[in-house]
């Protein structure tokens, strides 16, 4: 089967498309059809070298790709509530190739109305954010979220749970021009441009004294500081993304007086049950068919998969808005 390969190289990385030998199919798991899959900021750090070989494929090639939509073609022993022919989205270590095989326990079914290109959009971003607002979060109706960075594609699917969970009020931080419309017409209820760094006075402005109770952080250590100061008493925070860095100034005195808990999330880590965890508390919180027109992701840019270097440069440039889709050509019946 023919995979997008990283390849190091005196300058760095690059993406071929090569011919891979297909997966072999195990006891738990099922063999996918790729039709689709997305580009995430994270693949920028995996071509870095920076996530190493998946588990048991020290020596094989390192095939690009954290997701993959497509139809089921083969299931392995033991698999139950799986079908050939389903269409599911799933977290995969490989995804750009035209098979993934994959634990059953992360497939997700696309919702009826979604394509294979909205699936790959949406499903990193649905485990990511319901985890964190939800899982680790524990957002309850009435309660006020502030979600940083909400313009990327993840935090774009944060607003959109808030909103679909009940937050009373939704506060978005953005650069200026970054997709403001967007957010509004989302549910965003205040947006915020932090100014030299600095966005407390006015998410404080926005929330009221009691401050904020969940925290969804994209940007990472140089936005801790703020967090802090607008936090309310028994809030959350959430650590999900870097953008502006890993490291940040912690003021124990206010995590303490606030009791606020402090929690980093990513897969990166999980074993495949607790990736398998994270999919079931998804599905049992959430009916994707009925929420499905509410939930569909904002897809920027649908591109062959030939096309990934310029992706991949988008991504790094920062210049889309909402996600951007790479499709698999369809070899297999």
């Amino acid at each position: 089967m023919r995979a997008m390969v990283i390849e190091p190289t005196a300058n760095g990385t690059v993406l071929k498309l090569v011919d891979i030998a297909e997966p072999a199919l195990g006891p738990g798991q099922i063999r996918i059809g790729v039709r689709a899959a997305s580009v995430n900021r994270a693949d920028l750090a995996q071509r870095a070298g920076a996530y190493g070989p998946a588990p048991g494929t020290a020596g094989a090639p390192v095939v690009a790709g954290l997701d993959a939509a497509g139809e089921v073609l083969e299931i392995g022993e033991r698999v139950q509530g799986v079908r050939p022919g389903d269409r599911v989205m799933t977290l995969a270590d490989g995804g750009l190739a035209e098979q993934v095989v994959v634990d059953a326990g992360l497939a997700v079914p696309i919702p009826g109305d979604w394509s294979y290109v909205e699936g790959a959009a949406a499903i990193l971003g649905l485990l990511t954010e319901h985890n964190a607002l939800r899982t680790v979060g524990r957002l309850q109706p009435g309660e006020t979220v502030l979600i940083h960075a909400a313009a990327s594609g993840v935090g774009l699917i944060g607003v959109r749970l808030a909103k679909h969970f009940g937050a009373g009020r939704i506060i978005a931080t953005t650069r200026a021009g970054r997709g403001q419309d967007l957010l509004v017409s989302l549910g965003v209820d205040h947006l915020v441009q932090p100014r030299q760094g600095s966005f407390a006075a006015a998410v404080l402005e926005a929330a009221g004294e009691r401050g904020v109770d969940v925290i969804l952080d994209h940007v990472g250590g140089p936005y801790l500081e703020d967090n802090l100061r607008v936090a309310a008493v028994k809030a959350r925070l959430v650590g999900i993304g870097r953008l502006g860095g890993a490291v940040g100034r912690l003021d124990m005195e206010a995590l303490a007086f606030k009791r606020v808990q402090l929690t980093g999330v990513t897969f990166r880590t999980r074993t495949i049950q607790e990736k398998v965890e994270v999919v079931r508390a998804l599905r049992t919180d959430l009916d994707l068919d009925e929420a499905a027109t509410e939930l569909r992701p904002v897809v920027d840019t649908v591109a062959p998969w030939d096309r990934i270097e310029q992706l991949h440069a988008a991504m790094a440039a920062g210049h889309h808005l909402g996600k951007m889709v790479l499709e698999v050509p369809t070899t297999t019946a």
